[in-house]
């Protein structure tokens, strides 16, 4: 009974000092079993085979003090990392203007493949000759990119943002280390447990330590990623003419406007005769209707002028008679 009970405390004094190293307890002072197990009351003696808890409480303990990231020391680490190997998400946004799309189109993706990106997602509409990229591209390549955008298309814009997340970076891999630690000491205590209720407290806690390893393992891969890889927007699309990029002097834009008045007249006439073309059946029947009509109009006005003439006539023969009888 008494070996039971005094392990019950041990165990107890392990997990929180576990619960300490993950960050949950206050790092200046241990609370006693009585909050981690529920035990009864009563002066135990501590057993040879209780030592082993007691240890690994102690250098949970001691492991939670180096890991608290509100600690100075963390804070030193964190500074270091910041200075020595910084952690840097870069984004790119690029609008480009192409003479030729479809050209533009294979020289941006074989590019992408040769310098080890990834189109992560991509939007093409032909009928405007146009084109909405999501670019991966290795942080070491994308200046290279950049550079055969520039080099072969006219770039209207383009932004760069770059987000420092060394800090934060630094903060997980120590909430990482510290987990793993707690999990080692959990394991052990898992083999040295006795009782049913010790094993299920053991077990429970592990769970939770191992779910949120995994949460912390997958954030910081999520780190990886947008670091080791930089995001490029690209806008691409066709025009006939480029968007100039500097003010233009009052001579050059007098030529240019008189330049697209021509180009808006004869797109005018190319709509016009694509219309026609397209409207030639109902101009047709219209231009049918319009003759029907014209030929009835005459045949009426041709008859009523035969009446006429015929009864002009009979009024001139009539009037004729009456003349010779008088």
């Amino acid at each position: 009974m008494k070996r039971k009970g005094n392990l019950g405390i041990a165990i107890g004094t392990s997990l929180l000092a576990a619960t300490l190293l993950a960050g949950c307890g206050s790092s200046g002072s241990r609370a006693t079993t009585d909050n981690a197990f529920t035990t009864s009351k009563m002066t135990y003696e501590a057993p040879a085979g209780a030592a082993i808890y007691e240890e690994a409480a102690d250098e949970a303990y001691m492991d939670d003090q180096s890991y608290n990231t509100s600690g100075s020391q963390a804070e030193t680490v964190n500074e270091s990392a910041a200075k020595t190997n910084r952690k840097l998400i870069t984004t790119i946004n690029i609008n480009a203007e192409t003479e030729d799309f479809d050209k533009a189109r294979n020289l941006v993706e074989n590019k992408i493949t040769e310098l080890g990106g990834y189109i992560e997602n991509s939007s093409v509409y032909n009928e405007d000759r146009s084109a909405n990229y999501t670019i991966r591209i290795p942080a070491d390549n994308a200046d290279k990119l950049i550079e055969t955008l520039e080099g072969n298309n006219n770039v209207t814009s383009k932004s760069v943002s770059v987000e420092d997340v060394t800090l934060q970076y630094a903060d997980t891999e120590s909430r990482k280390k510290a987990l793993k630690t707690e999990e080692e000491r959990l394991l052990k205590i898992m083999e040295s447990a006795e009782t049913v209720e010790d094993l299920i407290a053991v077990e429970s806690r592990l769970a939770e330590v191992r779910y949120e390893l995994e949460s912390i393992e997958s954030q910081l891969r999520t780190y990886d990623n947008k670091i080791d890889y930089t995001t490029v927007y690209l806008y691409l699309e066709e025009v006939e003419k480029f968007t100039p990029v500097e003010k233009e002097s009052a001579g050059h834009r007098m030529a240019d406007g008189f330049v697209e008045s021509i180009i808006s007249i004869r797109d005018g006439l190319v709509e016009f005769c694509i219309w026609f073309v397209i409207h030639i059946p109902q101009i047709l029947l219209f231009a049918i209707f319009v003759a029907a009509v014209v030929i009835i109009v005459r045949v009426l006005d041709k008859k009523s002028k035969k009446k006429k003439v015929a009864k002009n006539t009979q009024q001139n023969v009539t009037s004729a008679e009456g003349e010779n009888g008088k």
